[in-house]
């Protein structure tokens, strides 16, 4: 029995894990996956959720069309997760927010007021935090949410009989097993949507964390680059017109760069452990970061791309056989 409850939990995990990075690459970046993940969860979750509140709707209307269309739409969710080039797409979501308030409109005005399926209504407005940030897509909010309440308010207003109900005679008797069945699936939409917007608010406040203390990081790494430069330049007695002209030529790679360079750093290069595997472009690649110059810069002087300098500088470390965790500019100009 315990081998048993341990096996299905293992598959249990495998399918939830598979399910979980689907759509994960190893391009994708950190703060990608997080979102990734929760999108697939969260789909996940709403296709369980209106599966089985359509088989219940099933069990009450019986086999017509429109219970089977409901039925097809709890398969909505699981095609959304497939679809990966299209489910964070703005405009995708956009249609798909429109479309499902004209299907609780419908469904709304077809098992009436008593049946309780406006209240998913409420449950769909509550999703949007989780599809639209809130500071940068207030517009995009608003407009969904005026246009879910606009047709609440016209379905209430034609009194739910926007729809001809007379293929809806067997759901009378169900009127109030209807509005408990629907009432308990909206809450528990509702309370999905919650937990899922609190964890996205919690992944965005941790991913804007790690950004701040990046950010004071490098700034931190900036000063002491240039703590370390100026030093290195009152060693070398190096004046400001002096470094005027090896800046020049950096700035206009010019080919004299580099001789210029081992001018007034004679001991550079015959420092570095691995001088015999640099190439050329190496040497030009490292007179740079020696002067503190950033990748930027460097690929702007260089006239490549930033991508082309930090490949540039990941072989180089290769190379050199820095740690990881070492900054690569920083440990060029301890030497």
């Amino acid at each position: 029995m315990a081998l048993k409850k341990k096996f299905f939990s293992s598959k249990f995990l495998q399918l939830s894990g598979f399910i979980s990075s689907w759509g994960i690459n190893e391009n994708t970046n950190e703060s990608e996956k997080n979102f990734t993940v929760l999108i697939n969860q969260y789909l996940v979750l709403l296709f369980i959720i209106f599966f089985f509140h359509s088989i219940s709707i099933i069990v009450f209307l019986g086999i017509t069309p429109d219970s089977i269309f409901l039925g097809c739409i709890s398969f909505f969710w699981i095609g959304s997760m497939l679809l990966k080039e299209y489910r964070k797409n703005k405009k995708v979501i956009i249609c798909t927010f429109i479309f499902l308030c004209l299907v609780i409109t419908y469904y709304s005005s077809l098992c009436g007021q008593e049946s309780g399926v406006f209240l998913f209504y409420f449950s769909l407005i509550s999703a949007l935090p989780f599809f639209f940030e809130i500071k940068t897509e207030k517009k995009i909010i608003y407009s969904i949410a005026c246009f879910v309440l606009v047709l609440l308010y016209i379905t209430v207003i034609y009194d739910f009989q926007l729809v001809d109900k007379n293929s809806l005679i067997v759901a009378e008797k169900y009127e109030k097993k209807l509005m408990l069945l629907n009432v308990t699936f909206s809450i528990l939409v509702f309370v999905v949507d919650y937990y899922f917007i609190e964890r996205k608010r919690l992944i965005v406040s941790m991913l804007r964390s790690e950004n701040e203390y990046n950010i004071n990081t490098i700034k931190t790494l900036q000063t002491e680059n240039e703590r370390l430069l100026k030093n290195q330049f009152i060693v070398n007695n190096l004046t400001e017109d002096n470094i005027d002209e090896i800046m020049k030529l950096a700035q206009k790679d010019d080919p004299f760069f580099l001789d210029k360079f081992q001018f007034f750093f004679p001991d550079f290069f015959s420092r570095l452990d691995a001088e015999t595997k640099l190439i050329l472009s190496d040497q030009r690649l490292c007179a740079m970061m020696r002067l503190n110059l950033d990748t930027k810069q460097i690929a702007t002087y260089t006239n490549t791309t930033i991508k082309s300098v930090e490949s540039k500088k990941y072989r180089l470390r290769k190379k050199l056989n820095i740690p990881s965790d070492v900054e690569i500019t920083q440990w060029i100009l301890r030497i």
